[in-house]
């Protein structure tokens, strides 16, 4: 038996759904942000002697969905001459050298906080305003010839190589209807709004975000209560997600293994990669929370 749908909010009309979202993203500050990522981005140029051929800013603020608050950022650097083969044996060097100078060029002054390495990227807290995760990919010639790299290689080597589609990925969420992007925004607020037990069931920016474009593509709402509705009852029933996309690559093209998982969101740049991974995320508590709370309350 399904779920329960999420509880109506039918006494919240849709401007109250427009002024919260008004007051969460009203804040000024991408060019700051912009500004404080390329400062990192040059600093490590200069003490690293890196050259990228591209740099993408992406995260909640590079696809244009960021929330006031601390927002997260992603900063990826791509690199010319690097071998995408032996990934596994200069990223996690070149990530602690990255780590060394941001801590000495940087910390001073509290320009960069908290720097850590975690799984594969470096994270860093920048002039207190931007939550950054740093990564390194090999230079692609283009989307294809990045997934056919990553064809090649084992599941651990593919997670590294995951950041060759920063690009696309910022791009998917970047062109998405203004009324979407609302929905996002308003949807990582509720998700400030609880308490999660761990980060394991805290959803993701990259959940949220996905679920908004997959409930307004599928149910297109006519306003935002309704698309607020729509989204909340998607997440009541996550367990039973089965969310695939088309846009940059084909269904067959979907690493066999995925398609037995549940739920499964599909990381609409990356064949390979289900955003709702059970071993990164339970929603169980998530599943919870949208069945039995209110939006507003």
């Amino acid at each position: 038996m399904p779920p329960a749908p999420a509880p109506s909010d039918e006494p919240v009309d849709s401007q109250q759904y427009l002024e919260l979202h008004n007051r969460i993203s009203g804040r000024s500050f991408n060019s700051k942000i912009s500004q404080t990522l390329t400062d990192i981005v040059d600093v490590l140029c200069m003490f690293l002697f890196l050259k990228p051929t591209q740099v993408v800013k992406g995260g909640a603020v590079g696809k244009g969905a960021a929330i006031s608050g601390v927002p997260d950022a992603e900063v990826v650097m791509f690199l010319a001459g690097v071998p995408a083969a032996s990934i596994g044996k200069w990223h996690p060097p070149l990530l602690k050298a990255a780590a060394a100078v941001l801590g000495e060029h940087l910390a001073k002054g509290d320009q960069a906080t908290d720097i850590r390495i975690i799984g594969d990227s470096l994270q860093l807290t920048a002039k207190g305003v931007v939550k950054v995760n740093l990564r390194f990919s090999p230079t692609f010639a283009c989307y294809g010839e990045a997934l056919d790299a990553l064809r090649t290689q084992n599941p651990g080597t593919r997670q590294l190589m995951a950041a060759a589609f920063a690009k696309e990925r910022v791009q998917f969420i970047a062109k998405q209807p203004g009324q979407v992007k609302v929905t996002m925004r308003l949807l990582k607020w509720w998700r400030d709004q609880q308490q999660w037990s761990s980060e394991l069931t805290r959803p993701s920016d990259d959940v949220l975000e996905l679920v908004a474009v997959y409930s307004a593509v599928q149910t297109k709402p006519a306003d935002q209560r309704v698309a607020i509705a729509n989204a909340m009852s998607l997440l009541a029933k996550f367990g039973e997600l089965r969310i695939v996309w088309s846009n940059y690559y084909a269904k067959e093209d979907i690493w066999t293994p995925l398609l037995h998982q549940r739920p499964l969101l599909m990381d609409p740049t990356n064949p390979f990669a289900n955003v709702a991974d059970p071993h990164a995320f339970d929603p169980q508590e998530l599943m919870a929370k949208a069945q039995t709370t209110h939006f507003f309350w």
